[in-house]
């Protein structure tokens, strides 16, 4: 008996070891971080007593094996702490770029996006 053998394609899902984002856009979002973030998240974003780091093993103790679309809107909805969701779409995306650049994360040739749900199948974990 022949079992039958599918030729449809497989579904694949980006993952953070695929080049997400652009080194333009990390760069972008380099000078968005200094002006936003680094005055509660360093410089260096290793965070300090009152903020989170947002780089190494601080990063990833809070958000691995949580999904990059939870990370975004994190970051949109309550960043900067006194003005939340202030930055464009663009700039938001340009800073996550820059965190995942941070962390070890390869940069691809594209910028990253947030087509819907796209950003949601991406799971942080280690580089």
């Amino acid at each position: 008996m022949l079992a039958a053998v599918s030729t449809a394609p497989v579904a694949t899902t980006a993952g953070l070891g695929d080049g997400l984002y652009s080194a333009e856009q990390a760069a972008r979002g380099a000078e968005a971080y200094r002006a936003t973030c680094s005055s509660c998240h360093a410089l260096d974003l290793h965070g300090n007593s009152n903020s989170p780091g947002l780089r190494g093993i601080g990063f990833l103790f809070i958000w691995e094996g949580r999904s990059l679309g939870e990370l975004y809107t994190s970051i949109r909805t309550t960043m900067p702490q006194e003005s939340p969701n202030s930055l464009t779409q663009g700039q938001y995306l340009d800073i996550l770029a820059y965190i995942l650049e941070q962390n070890g994360y390869p940069a691809g040739g594209a910028d990253l996006a947030n087509a819907p749900g796209e950003l949601d199948t991406v799971v942080i974990s280690a580089p």
